[in-house]
């Protein structure tokens, strides 16, 4: 029952391998570049290219696949449909998608798009409509956090429901070992509250021992100054499109799928920023 692991030069990806491998489930990881990612991991790994604007790196890739952890990956012209297609084909007999949270509201986003192809595509299929990741914080908002001590993001002072990657993982893991008994299903796995970002600030503070503030600019600011940092504008709007739903207090519903799944309750954020104290200092 292998597993394909899509996404796994991000925080998701790799955490479902990890999962994955500590279980001893065969799974293999699809990346752009092979020798980019044999380079950085060496032979820990089983590395299948896949560029899903590629639709000639499909059928390789798919080749003794029974599962799939999918995810929507970033760039343009992508063949999303024709991969699920070749999916189909191929023999694949359960995808596990990560989604986002409130995904069947929102029909301006991918995720909403992408559920109902996977719905129609008839291979059994589970949801994991995710809360807001912890890890962003270590990734795409690391550099300010580490180099001028705060959180620098549009998202006004609503709470969002914060989750563990490393959870989310653990989810899309039990999928795979009972694929049976979670066909055709959606869960929504956020963490055990909700928070602001000034009250991750004062977590943050309090734990690693030094200032961390939460700027809160507004959407233009935010825009100006990334621009000024040269980052791609593409990115930046979605940066600031993942986080309106918060500034607008759409995003602070918990739930207790992971619970009820796992029998465990989620990591708390003080848990993440211990883990992952190295990223900020």
């Amino acid at each position: 029952m292998t597993v394909l692991v899509t996404g796994f030069t991000g925080n998701s990806g790799y955490e479902v391998a990890q999962n994955l491998k500590s279980k001893g489930i065969p799974f293999k990881c699809a990346v752009r570049n092979v020798e980019k990612a044999a380079e950085r991991y060496g032979d820990a790994y089983d590395f299948v290219r896949l560029d899903f604007a590629d639709a000639a790196t499909f059928a390789a890739a798919l080749q003794g696949i029974e599962q799939i952890f999918l995810m929507y990956p970033p760039g343009e012209n992508l063949q999303f449909a024709e991969f699920l297609e070749e999916a189909k084909r191929a023999g694949v007999r359960h995808i596990t998608y990560l989604s986002v949270k409130d995904a069947p509201f929102l029909p301006f986003i991918h995720h909403f798009k992408n559920e109902k192809l996977l719905k129609k595509l008839g291979v059994p299929y589970t949801f994991i409509r995710a809360g807001y990741f912890m890890q962003n914080l270590n990734d795409f908002l690391c550099a300010e956090i580490k180099e001028r001590q705060r959180i620098f993001v549009p998202a006004g002072n609503g709470k969002t429901s914060f989750v563990d990657v490393r959870d989310l993982a653990e989810v899309a893991s039990l999928t795979f070992r009972n694929p049976q008994l979670h066909e055709n299903t959606a869960y929504t796995i956020t963490g055990g509250e909700a928070l602001t970002f000034s009250q991750v600030a004062e977590k943050m503070s309090a734990i690693l021992g030094q200032s961390i503030s939460y700027a809160n600019p507004s959407p233009k600011e935010f825009k100006e100054y990334m621009v000024n940092r040269g980052k791609d504008k593409g990115f930046i709007n979605v940066v600031i499109g993942i986080h309106f739903p918060t500034k607008l207090g759409l995003a602070k519903g918990v739930t207790s799928d992971f619970q009820k799944l796992t029998g465990r309750q989620p990591n708390k954020i003080e848990t993440y920023i211990r883990d992952y104290r190295h990223f900020w200092a």
